[in-house]
Formats: structure tokens, C-alpha cells, sequence
């Protein structure tokens, strides 16, 4: 009798530790967080951005080219040196609508899309010194969503793995007049 009840015990102390492992060792399940697609930012405080920088010269002469694009707004900026002074701006109202099929076009050209060929730093600074630096960043309430770059120096050389040309047409081209306002703006001055 002895035995059974030594037994039964063992028994009921392996269901107990049993229970406990189990119950421990599980973590309350979290529902899965919702990453938002690029065209869900339509009807929202988000802008996208497209950063054309000059190449590594002195302060004076550095330029870079933004075109910015949010829901009520398109903006182009003519920016010197590295501390991110505008010197000129233009602004354009938009629309929903005309962001959201925005929105959907660069989507499709790989905007958010990152390179899966290389190992590419975070940041563009002191890359492809003597070409041109791609900056691609979606912001939403004021915060980077996604940062991107390439450059004119190879698709190995960035950790944007969209279509170049397809993307910069389609920022270019809701900017009214783009070539005109941009006309005076030597990306590339060594003097």
C-alpha cells in the first residue's frame, strides 16, 4: 500500500510541475501589429520625399533638390549646404485623391522597397562622394516610417532597391514647371 501511495504521490507532484512549466513558460498571446502598405497612408498626415544631393563639395556650393508630397501639398526645395538651409521653395496644393494614386504609383516602383543584394550602410553621408545621393523617406506624425537611399554610383552602392528612373519621373512630374525651377541648380558645382 505503501508503494502505490509513493507512487500515486510522484504522480501528482509531475502533474503539479507539469501545470506550472506549462503555464509559466507561456506568454499572453499579443494580437499581430498591422504594418501599413504604402497607399494606406492616402487619407493621412504622411509625406514622402525624394532627396536629389549634390556631391560632396564645400558648404557654399552643396545643393540638394527636395520634392516633398502629403495629401494637401507638393513642395520643391533648393536646399545649400549641409545644414539643410532652403533658398528657395515652391508649394502646390494637392488632394487625396491625386496622393493617394501617388501614393499607389511609387508603390508599384519599388519606393519602400529595400535592396536585398548588399549590405549598404544606413546612411548615404560620405557615399558615392563624387555622384549623386537618393534619399527616399515616408513620414508620418513626424517620424521617419522609412528612410531609404541609392545613388548614382551602382545599384550596389544604397539600400533602396526601387526603380530609379521610374521613381524620380513620377516626383519630378508633380512638381509644375520642375525643369525650369531646378534649371539654375548645379548639383554637380566644383567652383
Amino acid at each position: 500500500m505503501g508503494r502505490i501511495l509513493a507512487i500515486f504521490g510522484a504522480f501528482i507532484i509531475f502533474i503539479i510541475l507539469l501545470v506550472v512549466l506549462l503555464t509559466h513558460g507561456s506568454k499572453p498571446s499579443t494580437p499581430p501589429v498591422h504594418v501599413k502598405t504604402l497607399p494606406e497612408y492616402a487619407n493621412s498626415t504622411a509625406a514622402v520625399s525624394m532627396t536629389t544631393d549634390g556631391i560632396v563639395n564645400g558648404d557654399e556650393l552643396h545643393r540638394q533638390i527636395r520634392i516633398t508630397v502629403a495629401q494637401d501639398r507638393r513642395v520643391v526645395e533648393v536646399v545649400q549646404g549641409y545644414s539643410g538651409q532652403v533658398i528657395d521653395s515652391h508649394a502646390f496644393y494637392n488632394t487625396e485623391p491625386a496622393f493617394d494614386v501617388f501614393l499607389r504609383s511609387i508603390n508599384n516602383a519599388g519606393f519602400v522597397v529595400k535592396s536585398k543584394k548588399n549590405k549598404a550602410p544606413a546612411t548615404e553621408l560620405g557615399q558615392c562622394a563624387l555622384g549623386l545621393r537618393y534619399i527616399f523617406t515616408l513620414n508620418d506624425e513626424g517620424e521617419n516610417v522609412s528612410r531609404l537611399w541609392s545613388s548614382s554610383c551602382g545599384a550596389s552602392v544604397g539600400n533602396w532597391g526601387g526603380q530609379l528612373t521610374t521613381v524620380q519621373a513620377l516626383f519630378k512630374l508633380q512638381i509644375p514647371n520642375y525643369n525650369a525651377l531646378t534649371q539654375n541648380v548645379n548639383l554637380e558645382a566644383s567652383q
